[in-house]
């Protein structure tokens, strides 16, 4: 009988599936099995207010050139490149672990957005991206009035 290494990473899978397929802003990317090396996609971050949504991007040793943000029909997509860096003339690499090449995240934004008045910040390796609601998405207070 051959002896099977157990992957605790198998009981994240699963989560994250989960999370995926309940998640408000659906997002429609193939599932990337984690366990594989190759498979690098920043963490993001998505937050509402009244007014607007906000998705903040970790992307650390990425340049502002490699970056592009789009917004095509309430899909927000961002796509960048991580380059690695040039190795030493003089000695060489013992251990890669951080993983380098292009990642596209891609999410379904929910309601009506103001596509004109999106704005991205790529600071300190953080890309902070508003989108602010259209006036119809957002909540309306209206007055009661008691008549006598």
């Amino acid at each position: 009988m051959a002896l099977v290494r157990w992957q605790p990473t198998e009981l994240f899978d699963l989560r994250n599936e989960m999370n995926r397929i309940f998640d408000p802003f659906r997002s429609n990317e193939p599932a990337i099995e984690t366990s594989s090396p190759a498979a690098w996609r920043p963490s993001v971050d998505i937050a509402e207010t009244q007014n607007e949504y906000l998705i903040t991007a970790d992307l650390p040793g990425i340049n502002r050139e490699d970056l592009t943000v789009t917004v095509t029909e309430g899909r927000l997509t961002l796509r960048g490149e991580r380059r690695q860096a040039s190795e030493e003339k003089n000695g060489s690499a013992h251990r890669v672990e951080r993983l380098y090449g292009t990642f596209s995240r891609a999410f379904d934004l929910p309601g009506a957005v103001n596509v004109d008045g999106i704005t991205a910040i790529y600071q300190d390796g953080v890309l902070a991206v508003t989108v602010p609601k259209a006036e119809e998405a957002k909540p309306k207070q209206i007055e009661v009035k008691i008549s006598a």
